[in-house]
C-alpha cells in the first residue's frame, strides 16, 4: 500500500513537472513569437492553466489576450473574454480594479460588433462594479442600458439586468421603482420558466413591502405568492421560505396565532430544502417562538436545529439565528451570564452587517436579560439603543410610505389626465364619426361601381377576343385545307399526269429510268394523299384511318401501329371528319418522329353521344406544358385548335416510363 503511494505521488510530481514545462514553452512563444494569432492561442492557453489552478497570476494573462484581440480587431472575443473573467477577478481574486478596467476597455470596442449579448453584458458588469461600490445611482444607470442593449434573444438576461436595477432602486429609497422592476423581472422569469428566480423576485417584492412598513400588503402579496405557487406546482422548498418570510411579518403585527400557523407550514415543507444549510432557520425560529410558552417544545426544536447546525456548513443568517435560539433559551432556563455572552457576540456580527432589525431585537433581548438580573444600568443602556434603534427605523418606515404614497398620488394624477384627453378625444371622434362614414361609405361605394365596371368591361373585352382568336384560328385552319386539298388536286392532276406521259415515252429497254419514275409517282400520290385525303368522301373517315395505318405500316416499318377502329362514318359532318383525320395524321407524325417508340396504339370508340379516340405510344415521353408554349411546336397546338373546332376536349398523359397518351373526346350532340 505504501509503494502503491509513493508511485501516485511520483506520478503526479512528473505530471506537475511536464505541465509546467509546456506552461513555459507557451511563456516562451509568447515572448519571442511575431505571429499574433499563435501569440493569442498562447496566452488563452496559459491564462485557462493558472486559472485552473486559482492563481492571481492568470489576471496577467487575460489582460494581455484582451489587448492583442483588440489590436488584431479580434473585437468579440476581447469583450467575450472581458465579461467572462469579470466574475472571477472581482470575487476570487478581489481585484475589481483591474475587473472593471477591463469592462471599460470592452465598452470603448462596443460600436465594432452587433452583438446584443455582448453589448448589454458589458453594461451588466459595470452596473455590477457600481452597485458593489455603492454608487446606486450609476448602477441605475448603466443597468437601464444593459437593458436597452439585449436583443430579442437575451430575454434572461435582460431579466436579470431588471432584477438588478430593482435591488439599485431599494438601496437609494426609491420602493415604487423597485417594486415595478421585481414585478416586471418575475413576469420575464415566469415566461423562461425560471422558477427560482421568479420566487426571489415576488419575494423581493414582498419584503419591500415588509421594511416598508406595509405589514398588511406584505401578508395579502405572500397569500397570493403561496397559492400560485400551489397551483403552479412550483418546487416546495419555495413555499417553505413564503411561509418563514409571512410568520415575520405576523411577528410585527403581535399577531401570534398567525405566526405559530405559518412557522410550523414552514417547517412542514423544510424538508424540500435543497441546500439544508438553510434548514435550521426555522427550527431557531420555532425555539424562540415557543420559549415563552413551551419550554419542552423549545428545548426540542432547538435540539434539531443544533443536529442540522453540526453537519452543515455554517451559513452566516442560519447560525445567527440558531445562536439568539439558543441565548433565548438559556435565558429562560436561567443560564443568564451565557446568554448575555452569546448576545453581545451577535450584537457585534448584526450591527457590522447593518442587520438593524436584529440589533433592535437583541438590544431588546439584553434589556430583559439585565432587567431580570437587576442591573439597571445596563439595561437603561440597551433600553435607550431599543428605542433609538427602533424610533430610526420608524421614520425610515415613515419616510418610504410618504414616498410611495407621493409616488401612487402623482401616477394616479397622470392617469386622470390621461383619462381626461382620452375623453376629449372621444367626444370630438363621436362628433366626426357620422361625416367620416358617410365619407367612408360613398368612397367605398364608388370604388365598388368603377371595379365592377371595369370588371364587366374587362370580361366583354376578353370574351370577344377569345372570339375572335377562335374564329381566326378556325378560318385558318379552313383556309389551310382548300390550300393543301388545291395543291393536292394540282400535283395528282397537272404533275402527275405529266409523269405518267414521261413514263409511257420511255422505251421498255431503258428499265432503271422506269422504276425511278414510277417511285416519282408513288412518292407524289402519297404527298397527294397527304395533303388532302380524297378517299374520306369515297370511303369514309372509318377506312381513310384504317388506311393511313397500313400506309404508315408500309412507310415506317421501325414502328409499328396497330388498334381497334369502331365505325363512325355518317356521325360527323365532312369538316370534323377532315379535322379528325388531321388530328390523327398529326399524332402519328409527332410520334413517329420525336418519340422514339417500338409501337403505337390507336382507339376509336363510339359511345352513346361521344367518340372517343386514344392514341398511345411506348415512347420516351415530353413535356407537355414545355411543349405547347414553345413558339415553334406548331403541332401541338394544331391539334389543340382542331379539337375545339370539332366540340371536343384533350387529355395527355406522358412520362419517360409509359411514352405519351393521348384522349379525345368528342360530343356528338
Amino acid at each position: 500500500m505504501r509503494k502503491k503511494k509513493i508511485l501516485l505521488l511520483f506520478l503526479l510530481i512528473i505530471t506537475q513537472i511536464n505541465c509546467q514545462k509546456k506552461i513555459d514553452s507557451y511563456k516562451s512563444i509568447i515572448a519571442n513569437t511575431s505571429d499574433r494569432k499563435l501569440k493569442l492561442a498562447m496566452l488563452d492557453s496559459v491564462f485557462n492553466f493558472y486559472k485552473n489552478k486559482n492563481e492571481i497570476e492568470s489576471i496577467d494573462y487575460v489582460e494581455q489576450y484582451v489587448n492583442l484581440a483588440f489590436e488584431m480587431k479580434e473585437y468579440e472575443k476581447g469583450i467575450k473574454r472581458s465579461i467572462g473573467v469579470h466574475y472571477l477577478i472581482t470575487d476570487k481574486f478581489k481585484q475589481p480594479k483591474r475587473a472593471f478596467q477591463l469592462i471599460i476597455n470592452s465598452e470603448k470596442h462596443l460600436d465594432k460588433t452587433n452583438n446584443t449579448f455582448l453589448n448589454g453584458s458589458v453594461y451588466l458588469k459595470k452596473a455590477a462594479t457600481n452597485f458593489n461600490r455603492g454608487d446606486f445611482i450609476k448602477a441605475v444607470k448603466n443597468y437601464s442600458l444593459a437593458i436597452t442593449k439585449y436583443g430579442s434573444n437575451d430575454s434572461i438576461y435582460k431579466a436579470d439586468a431588471i432584477y438588478f436595477r430593482g435591488q439599485s432602486y431599494f438601496e437609494t429609497g426609491a420602493f415604487f421603482k423597485c417594486i415595478t422592476d421585481y414585478l416586471l423581472a418575475s413576469k420575464y422569469y415566469e415566461n423562461l420558466e425560471d422558477q427560482k428566480f421568479f420566487m426571489r423576485a415576488m419575494q423581493g417584492v414582498i419584503n419591500v413591502y415588509g421594511i416598508s412598513g406595509f405589514t398588511e400588503k406584505a401578508i395579502e402579496e405572500s397569500n397570493k405568492l403561496i397559492t400560485k405557487t400551489i397551483k403552479l406546482n412550483l418546487n416546495k422548498e419555495f413555499l417553505s421560505i413564503i411561509y418563514y418570510n409571512q410568520s415575520n411579518f405576523y411577528k410585527k403585527i403581535n399577531n401570534f396565532e398567525e405566526q405559530e400557523k405559518t412557522l410550523l407550514k414552514a417547517y412542514h415543507y423544510r424538508t424540500f430544502f435543497i441546500n439544508s444549510s438553510y434548514n435550521y432557520v426555522i427550527e431557531s425560529s420555532l425555539s424562540k417562538f415557543y420559549s415563552s410558552t413551551d419550554l419542552k417544545k423549545s428545548k426540542h426544536f432547538l435540539q434539531e436545529a443544533a443536529v442540522i447546525q453540526k453537519n452543515s456548513t455554517k451559513n452566516k443568517i442560519g447560525f445567527q439565528e440558531f445562536r439568539t435560539a439558543k441565548a433565548n433559551y438559556l435565558f429562560k432556563t436561567g443560564k443568564i451570564n451565557k446568554a448575555i455572552e452569546i448576545y453581545l457576540s451577535c450584537l457585534k456580527v448584526a450591527q457590522k452587517k447593518g442587520d438593524y432589525i436584529n440589533v433592535i431585537n437583541i438590544n431588546k433581548n439584553l434589556y430583559d436579560i439585565y432587567k431580570a438580573k437587576n442591573d439597571f444600568k445596563n439595561s437603561l443602556k440597551y433600553f435607550e439603543s431599543y428605542n433609538t434603534e427602533k424610533d430610526a427605523i420608524f421614520n425610515l418606515k415613515k419616510t418610504n410610505a410618504i414616498s410611495y404614497y407621493q409616488t401612487l398620488y402623482e401616477t394616479e394624477k397622470k392617469e386622470s389626465e390621461i383619462l381626461k384627453h382620452k375623453s376629449d378625444i372621444k367626444v370630438l371622434a363621436a362628433k366626426n364619426e357620422v361625416k367620416i362614414q358617410w365619407i367612408l361609405f360613398g368612397g367605398i361605394g364608388l370604388i365598388l361601381i368603377f371595379g365592377v365596371s371595369f370588371l364587366y368591361r374587362n370580361r366583354v373585352y376578353h370574351k370577344n377576343k377569345n372570339k375572335l382568336k377562335t374564329f381566326f384560328t378556325q378560318n385558318l385552319l379552313v383556309s389551310q385545307d382548300k390550300d393543301r386539298k388545291r395543291i393536292s388536286k394540282d400535283l395528282h392532276d397537272s404533275l402527275g399526269q405529266s409523269l405518267m406521259l414521261v413514263k409511257n415515252n420511255i422505251s421498255n429497254e431503258n428499265k432503271n429510268a422506269k422504276d425511278l419514275l414510277n417511285g416519282a409517282i408513288e412518292e407524289l400520290r402519297t404527298i397527294s394523299r397527304t395533303l388532302h385525303p380524297y378517299q374520306l368522301k369515297e370511303i369514309g373517315i372509318t377506312s381513310a384511318i384504317n388506311n393511313l395505318v397500313r400506309q404508315l405500316n408500309k412507310n415506317y416499318p421501325d414502328t409499328y401501329i396497330f388498334g381497334d377502329i369502331d365505325n363512325i362514318d355518317g356521325i360527323l359532318t365532312n369538316d370534323q371528319e377532315l379535322n379528325l383525320y388531321r388530328i390523327v395524321q398529326e399524332c402519328f407524325s409527332n410520334i413517329i418522329k420525336h418519340a422514339k417508340a417500338k409501337s403505337a396504339k390507336i382507339h376509336l370508340e363510339r359511345i352513346q353521344n361521344k367518340i372517343i379516340l386514344v392514341l398511345q405510344d411506348n415512347g420516351i415521353g415530353f413535356d407537355f406544358s414545355k411543349k405547347l408554349k414553345n413558339p415553334q411546336s406548331l403541332g401541338l397546338k394544331t391539334i389543340k385548335e382542331r379539337i375545339r373546332f370539332i366540340n371536343g376536349n384533350l387529355f395527355v398523359e406522358t412520362n419517360d416510363k409509359i411514352g405519351s397518351k393521348f384522349k379525345i373526346t368528342i360530343h356528338t350532340v
